[in-house]
């Protein structure tokens, strides 16, 4: 059996009673009206109206940016433009100095080869000099260095030398000379006798006499009151004569 609720039943009779759009409202409770929707409806617009506007304004102070970065990449642009042009001078002052070192670098070779041609000479010049000072040397070897004899005018070598060789023990013949000369000493205004004998062992035998006598004077040969000793010796080159002062400084040392 069916139990029926009385207050249900109460409200089915009082709603009997009402118009038909009482009816409407009471029985859709639910559904909005038309001034709700209506309303609702505005106020979306609104937002997204807002929106939008707050977009353009953002837009238009991007906007406002745009030609400054335009100027920015100008100026970026002429940058790139000055660093392209600055590379393209490095790489071609980098060639130039790439293309002077490979010259230097062939200077120095160049240089080395001359270097060592010219080590080859030199060693060829010193053996020439020796051989030239050798050969110099042996053409003096019957020749006599005579120092301490003032020179005068109109004066007869020939005498003077046959004189000496009488002062120390050694006469000798004129045709036993070939010749006598006077010759500048070297840093001095003095001049010394040549004497050049026909054979070395006249010559030897003369200056051998000379030091042994170890006291011949100028006045001794004709030069009255000339105190000035007499020295006699072989006729050497500079080069030699700088080895024999050489020697005596070592050996006086």
């Amino acid at each position: 059996m069916v139990h029926v609720n009385k207050c249900d039943n109460k409200k089915d009779r009082r709603a009997q009673w009402k118009c038909l759009q009482c009816k409407k409202v009471s029985f859709s409770p639910s559904r909005p009206s038309s001034e709700a929707t209506a309303g609702g409806n505005s106020g979306g617009e609104s937002a997204t109206l807002d929106v939008i506007l707050k977009e353009i304004r953002e837009m238009k102070k991007l906007a406002t940016t745009v030609p400054t970065l335009i100027e920015d990449i100008k100026s970026i642009k002429v940058e790139l433009i000055h660093l392209k042009e600055s590379c393209e001078y490095n790489s071609s002052s980098l060639k130039s100095f790439q293309d002077q070192v490979s010259s230097l670098e062939r200077g120095v070779s160049q240089i080395e080869k001359i270097q060592n041609s010219l080590a080859v000479a030199n060693k060829e010049i010193a053996n020439l000099k020796s051989v030239i000072e050798t050969k110099e040397q042996w053409s003096r070897l019957s020749n006599v260095e005579v120092k301490g004899i003032p020179l005068k005018p109109n004066e007869n070598l020939f005498v003077i030398a046959k004189s000496l060789g009488k002062e120390v023990g050694y006469e000798f013949q004129k045709s036993q000379i070939n010749y006598t000369s006077r010759v500048p000493m070297f840093n001095t205004k003095e001049k010394t006798i040549i004497i050049n004998f026909i054979n070395r062992y006249i010559k030897e035998e003369f200056v051998a006499a000379a030091r042994a006598c170890k006291t011949p004077e100028a006045k001794d040969v004709g030069f009255g009151g000339k105190r000035q000793r007499v020295v006699v010796n072989d006729h050497l080159t500079p080069e030699h004569k700088k080895l024999l002062t050489k020697t005596r400084t070592l050996a006086k040392d």
